[in-house]
């Protein structure tokens, strides 16, 4: 592909369908390739820009700063709270659920299998009466004798070099509840919801504008409103991310996208906030904690212009 040096003047582009490439494809496409050293260096302490909102929940610790503040991804790590509990605490959870969670893969145990996603999705949406959680609860009861063959095979291609996503527009299962079951079932899967997208696209949105180029589509992050009237959505006036819209197979090619650039830049960083081996789930939260709420601009940055291929 040609390269362009595109002031942030130029005209909106309009994407094309992308297929999704190889892992190695993909990581090797120059926008990308320039992404992950962006984002290693932010994992290591750089900072982003100023990220400031109000923490509107309604059960919080009573000595938590409602007040948010974060200019480095390990300050937004540091203030992420949920359901109840800080990150150690919620690992513990997790750690807990994952080892059932595999156990039942591993011995072909439906009824356990169908118990423990339960658990995850109650985890996961935050309360019983959510749709999330009930509308993926029912799935999962209603598939109970295939539920096993189907996790495995949906793990099979998300953990895939060369992942062929067809399966996901109607026999598998991908939305911001079950993201959390496959990330829980197999090691380096990435937790991809509507708020981590969220994040992503707003670190994208700040590399492109740093860079003054357009939004290249490897980078085109989705992500999806929350059920308040915060705003979740990065775009700008020029730089537009699509919405996750409950499209399953367009999600799980994101996901598997964002988890291959993830990976990529926690492997080469030295940040020793976010080391092995919960360094994912700790990235993971402090996009958590960005995308509870995305500032409709960015804090201006001066910086030279750069040519990068799109």
């Amino acid at each position: 592909m040609p390269k362009h040096n595109l002031p942030l003047s130029a005209t909106r582009v309009l994407f094309r369908y992308m297929n999704l490439a190889s892992k190695t494809e993909y990581l090797q496409r120059q926008p990308v390739r320039d992404f992950i050293g962006q984002l290693t260096c932010w994992i290591d302490g750089e900072t982003f820009g100023e990220h400031a909102f109000k923490v509107r929940d309604k059960i919080l610790p009573a000595n938590y700063d409602r007040d948010f503040f974060a200019n480095t991804l390990e300050q937004a790590f540091s203030r992420f709270y949920w359901n109840g509990h800080y990150f150690k605490e919620n690992q513990a959870h997790l750690s807990s659920m994952r080892t059932r969670l595999r156990h039942a893969l591993a011995n072909d145990d439906a009824a356990a299998l169908v118990a423990v996603i339960d658990d995850i999705l109650l985890w996961g949406s935050g309360g019983k009466v959510i749709k999330l959680y009930t509308l993926n609860r029912d799935w999962a009861r209603h598939n109970q004798h295939q539920l096993v063959s189907k996790i495995r095979q949906a793990l099979a291609i998300l953990q895939s070099d060369e992942p062929d996503v067809t399966c996901f527009d109607g026999e598998l299962r991908m939305n911001a509840g079950f993201t959390k079951v496959y990330a829980l079932a197999a090691d380096n899967i990435m937790i991809y919801d509507g708020r981590t997208g969220a994040a992503m696209g707003y670190l994208v949105r700040q590399f492109c504008e740093s860079r003054r180029i357009l939004l290249p589509e490897e980078l085109c992050f989705p992500w999806a409103p929350g059920a308040s009237t915060m705003n979740r959505n990065p775009s700008t006036e020029l730089l537009h991310f699509k919405q996750l819209a409950n499209r399953s197979r367009f999600h799980a090619e994101w996901k598997i996208r964002a988890g291959w650039v993830v990976n990529a830049a926690l492997a080469q960083s030295t940040a020793s906030w976010c080391q092995q081996p919960d360094a994912l789930r700790k990235f993971e939260s402090a996009m958590f904690m960005l995308g509870y709420e995305i500032p409709t601009s960015s804090p201006g940055k001066s910086q030279a212009r750069v040519t990068v291929t799109i």
